[in-house]
């Protein structure tokens, strides 16, 4: 069976009994191409994908339009489903249903909303789950093959991948480890800091995902924490994070660079402009750590790389916009 039905059908058996048969029952070519399953309390059925988003019929088939027949989503579906994400067991997974998603096998990470329960000004639980949104982990083997020939050739030893949400950052981010930890890398100490084990996904401590022969996984780790675990345990000559985020994620990632570790991470960006709105961003590229910055184009085609743009260049942007261009070198960190 292909890889990408095999992938949709173990997303949709995370789903309540109902809604499962009904995922499982169509058709191949829309299984292949949707990215999420979204259920939403007392409303359609819906699934986004390359094809757009569409709703689906009681019988199992696809509709553009909503009709008569679609699939409403009941209480007891949402309900079914979020047991079901949780291994029927709530209490498990009470602090990662506090920060919003449930990362189940082979990847695939349920987004939950419903009512916090706040307590000293922290949420502390989540009540009255209204929608669950099920992101169906893929894995696209060679997608950084023409990305990876760049870096070896271009000699880069530090890349930011920037991109919109659902643009494939995750999904690159996978495939260059396996590059990076594999014969064509060098078989490089490649270690995975996998905070919402969405890009190793391991099970039992097994990789579910090809991430390349010599990578070491610290699964669950926060990913300030795991980077100064691997500093300390690991020797990495490679360090690989998702969705960099905060400022304890860019003193550890600048501890790394001062140890001689190389780092490819992505962050939420759409272009130059979008990426130095974030203090934490900027923070980065003025690290002097990172080589380059690769933008992903978006939804429609994920994984698709449409710029590489050098950090010194972003920085030059930045000083010409802010400041007065023939002032000092040192006039370059007031941007920030």
């Amino acid at each position: 069976m292909d890889d990408l039905i095999k992938r949709f059908d173990s997303a949709a058996n995370c789903t309540g009994l109902r809604i499962r048969r009904i995922l499982l029952n169509l058709a191949d070519e829309i299984k292949k191409n949707t990215c999420e399953i979204r259920l939403r309390c007392g409303r359609p059925l819906m699934l986004y994908g390359l094809y757009g988003a569409l709703f689906v019929t009681q019988s199992g088939r696809e509709s553009y339009i909503v009709t008569q027949n679609i699939v409403i989503v009941s209480i007891n579906d949402i309900e079914e489903c979020f047991r079901s994400l949780c291994g029927y067991s709530v209490h498990t997974y009470q602090d990662a249903i506090c920060r919003g998603y449930v990362t189940v096998n082979a990847g695939h990470r349920a987004g939950i909303s419903g009512t916090a329960v706040i307590s000293n000004g922290c949420v502390n639980a989540v009540k009255d789950i209204s929608s669950v949104n099920i992101r169906i982990a893929k894995e696209f083997k060679g997608i950084s093959d023409a990305l990876f020939e760049k870096i070896k050739a271009n000699s880069w030893r530090s890349v930011i991948i920037a991109g919109p949400p659902s643009s494939g950052k995750t999904t690159v981010l996978r495939d260059l480890a396996r590059n990076l930890a594999s014969e064509k890398g060098g078989y490089k100490r490649t270690v995975i800091i996998d905070e919402r084990e969405e890009i190793a996904a391991c099970s039992n401590g097994i990789p579910q995902n090809d991430v390349g022969l010599s990578s070491d996984v610290l699964s669950s780790y926060s990913k300030g924490e795991g980077v100064m675990v691997a500093l300390r345990s690991m020797s990495p000559e490679n360090i690989i994070l998702d969705e960099i985020g905060n400022d304890d994620e860019v003193f550890s990632i600048e501890a790394g660079f001062n140890s001689g570790v190389n780092f490819f991470l992505s962050v939420h960006a759409s272009d130059a402009d979008d990426l130095l709105k974030r203090q934490v961003i900027k923070k980065l590229l003025l690290s002097g750590g990172f080589d380059v910055v690769v933008f992903l184009e978006g939804y429609n085609n994920p994984g698709e790389v449409v710029d590489c743009i050098a950090v010194g260049e972003i920085l030059d942007k930045a000083c010409g916009r802010y400041i007065d261009i023939n002032s000092n070198d040192n006039d370059r960190l007031l941007f920030c």
